[in-house]
């Protein structure tokens, strides 16, 4: 079984859905998979309804985002209802110390 991170940074669509997808496949096959928003592709989640639900779709996986980029860019209040806020550097560092490889996107 692999322990893979998907961090997802860019606000472009395409690159999102292919993040969402590997991530959702992934999980599916048996892997262990974590999901984690940073940088501009918060707020790109955050206004696009369409992209919010498919983000509550991902099944056992529990996405995260970061709770810094998120009040930079005043969307907490809207992420936090479908990720757990949290400091996303530390979340990556212990992610990789627990064995997690990263994949961005």
């Amino acid at each position: 079984m692999a322990k893979i991170l998907v961090v997802i940074v860019s606000s472009e669509d395409e690159k999102i859905n292919v993040a969402l997808n590997f991530a959702k496949r992934q999980s599916e096959a048996g892997h262990d998979i974590r999901v984690i928003l940073f940088g501009p592709s918060e707020a790109k989640v955050a206004g696009s309804e369409e992209l919010m639900k498919k983000f509550g779709e991902l099944g056992a996986i529990r996405p995260k985002a970061c709770v810094y980029v998120a009040k930079g860019a005043a969307v907490d209040g809207k992420l936090g209802k479908n990720f757990e806020l949290l400091p996303a550097g530390q979340y990556i560092t212990k992610s990789i110390e627990e064995g997690y490889q990263t994949i961005s996107f």
